[in-house]
């Protein structure tokens, strides 16, 4: 079979494009479009719907017990927002059924950059690619500016049929352009009137509008709803003609779509008064000029200082009452902070440098606990409070005691670095002329320099991200040891399974009252040297050693029913872990020190430094130079102890 040259295979996929793109016209009457609706209802669905179908036709996960836990649209963009999300999703559904809620204007509000406008964004995009499927097909009148639902047209006395019939609820009114059109066009013949297939487009403006604030005294409310077209007036006789109008402001256009309102409460307050008429009764209000009806999603976002400015306004209180808050605080895992820096990273020409394992780790750790506030329980440390919210486990709690723990601070996440901050650091250093890897050290250096440089900060707050730079500094010193004293053993992971294996056969027959047997076949008493030099490495005293073995060997027998054959996974269990790392690397301690630290290491230590640079790239994501520079560090903590 001949292969197709690239140039072949381009034009055969733009001649793909161009046929699905004529695949999706559709024309016909409003006849037809009633004998589509009739076969499959489901085409004739209300802009909240339409929203909440898109997102679920990308699937959704479920627990066990049937409760949604993700929606696969937002998973490989938004991160750490699922609290917001879950709220988002309440909102739409609820809008869907036909309640209330569809009267009211969903408000975000949150500090810059924890992904409001991301959010908005996708929306948008998903709205576009989903109306170009079969199941988000939309249909309007062929000669509406705003791209009207052709039932509309329905006369008001023929709706109650479509619904009892067929389940089709008609809600709303055709715009008096269109109505003109009806009469005058069409002799009133509705069953006439032309139909066509719409593809929502932000581009095009067709089911998407978006709205940005600017100068209050300069802008007009025109913008949003429209206007007169003055050159119209001699022709039609009356600015009141829906003819002489321009249905071209954003919430018209946004019609059956989506309507974005950037830094909402930043506008002057006559815009707002629009959108309370909007909310209140799905029409636009405009000045000499019957109400136009329009179905919309409305999505409005912005910060925290103006969301507290328009609470405190007794004026506004109508609007308030029409509005559904979601907060969207920043994110609190340091896992979905790193997933953030790589997403951004990505996006960018930058992606070509070798970024070292713990890298993005050390600043979404930086990042994260500026983000959070010291509990009331003193014996929680923030360290401690991060790899909770991480879901860690930590000594003392349970992952059960996650949402009491947000709970106590409404205002947790509101505050703190931004993750523009973070990746402005970065980029400064993976831009950087020659360089072709980062390490941690590298990302510390350059959070810290750019603290100067940042109006936001004054010397208190420079103080307090100092001190957090210091603890993730203490963090990064152990993983940068652990990783070291891991590449010293050949098969680190084999190794240390085979430890745990001996630990816990030695674990189980002190619990039972029974012997082991040895490799010769001879039966021993547990091995209680054994089981204390572990335990003591995390402080486990003669007291505590029993609950504490009867604590692991509780899960690891809860590990063999699960059908993990047999095999306990021990990193499941932080003190555990560090215990048998501890043992381990031990045992190794007088050699890797020896190795490590030598300044004119002999021709043992440096094959035995080669084997390591090779076993940390191999099998830890290093390159020789970033192995090298971990090797140096390590070196010149050992040296300082």
């Amino acid at each position: 079979m001949p292969k197709v040259s690239k140039k072949n295979k381009l034009y055969n996929m733009l001649e793909s494009h161009i046929s699905k793109a004529s695949d999706l016209e559709w024309e016909g009457t409003l006849k037809d479009y009633i004998e589509l609706v009739i076969s499959n209802p489901s085409i004739h669905v209300g802009a909240h719907k339409r929203v909440l179908s898109m997102i679920e036709s990308h699937g959704v996960v479920k627990d066990d017990a049937g409760d949604v836990e993700s929606y696969n649209f937002f998973s490989n963009d938004l991160f750490g927002v699922s609290d917001s999300i879950k709220q988002i999703m309440e909102y739409l559904r609820a809008a869907a059924a036909g309640s209330e809620v569809g009267r009211r204007i969903l408000l975000l509000f949150g500090p810059t950059s924890s992904g409001k406008s991301q959010l908005a964004i996708l929306l948008k995009k998903g709205l576009e690619a989903y109306s170009m499927t079969d199941e988000g097909a939309i249909y309007a009148l062929a000669e509406s500016p705003m791209h009207e639902d052709p039932l509309l047209a329905i006369p008001t006395e023929l709706r109650s049929a479509f619904k009892d019939e067929y389940g089709i609820n008609i809600t709303g009114e055709l715009t008096p352009l269109m109505s003109l059109l009806l009469k005058e066009k069409y002799d009133g013949d509705f069953l006439k009137l032309p139909v066509k297939r719409v593809i929502i487009s932000e581009r095009s403006r067709v089911g998407i509008g978006t709205f940005v604030p600017s100068d209050k005294k300069s802008q007009d409310v025109s913008e949003l709803v429209g206007s007169i077209d003055l050159s119209t007036i001699g022709t039609y006789g009356a600015e009141s003609d829906p003819r002489a109008y321009r249905f071209d402001g954003e919430l018209n256009i946004a019609n059956r779509g989506m309507m974005e309102f950037v830094e909402m409460l930043k506008v002057d307050q006559k815009f707002l008064y629009v959108l309370l008429t909007l909310a209140q009764e799905k029409n636009i209000k405009t000045a000499r000029f019957p109400l136009i009806y329009a179905d919309e999603f409305v999505l409005a976002h912005t910060n925290e200082t103006e969301y507290n400015r328009f609470l405190a306004k007794d004026e506004m209180e109508a609007l308030h009452d029409r509005i559904i808050v979601v907060k969207v605080p920043y994110n609190l895992s340091v896992d979905d902070e790193v997933k953030i820096y790589n997403k951004l990273i990505n996006q960018s020409d930058l992606s070509s440098v070798h970024i070292a394992p713990y890298t993005l780790y050390c600043a979404a750790m930086f990042s994260v606990l500026s983000r959070l506030m010291d509990s009331s329980n003193q014996s929680l440390t923030l360290m401690n409070k991060m790899r909770l919210y991480n879901g860690e486990e930590v000594e003392g709690f349970t992952l059960a005691d996650v949402p009491d723990l947000k709970n106590e601070f409404s205002d947790e996440g509101m505050g703190g670095i931004s993750p523009r901050y973070v990746i402005n650091r970065l980029s400064s250093i993976l831009a950087e002329e020659g360089v072709t890897a980062i390490t941690p050290i590298d990302v510390i250096r350059s959070i810290r320099k750019g603290f100067s440089s940042n109006p936001k900060l004054d010397e208190k707050a420079i103080e307090s991200l100092d001190n957090i730079l210091t603890k993730v500094i203490e963090e990064y010193s152990k993983l940068a040891k652990n990783e070291v004293q891991k590449a010293f053993f050949v098969n680190f992971d084999d190794e240390i399974q085979s430890l745990l294996s001996n630990y816990m056969d030695h674990v189980g027959a002190y619990l039972d009252g029974t012997r082991v047997e040895d490799e010769w076949g001879d039966m021993h008493d547990p091995n209680e040297r054994l089981m204390r030099s572990i335990e003591e490495k995390i402080s486990i005293t003669e007291s505590g050693k029993k609950s504490f073995r009867q604590e692991i060997y509780r899960k690891m027998l809860r590990s063999i029913k699960g059908g993990d054959d047999g095999l306990y996974n021990y990193k499941e269990h932080p003190r555990l872990r560090e215990a048998l790392e501890k043992q381990l690397f031990e045992e190794r301690q007088d050699i890797i020190r020896l190795t490590v630290s030598t300044r004119n290491p002999d021709e043992g230590a440096l094959k035995r430094i080669n084997v390591v640079v090779e076993t940390l790239c191999d099998k830890h994501g290093y390159t020789e130079e970033s192995a090298n520079k971990l090797l140096r560090y390590v070196s010149s903590l050992m040296a300082r102890n």
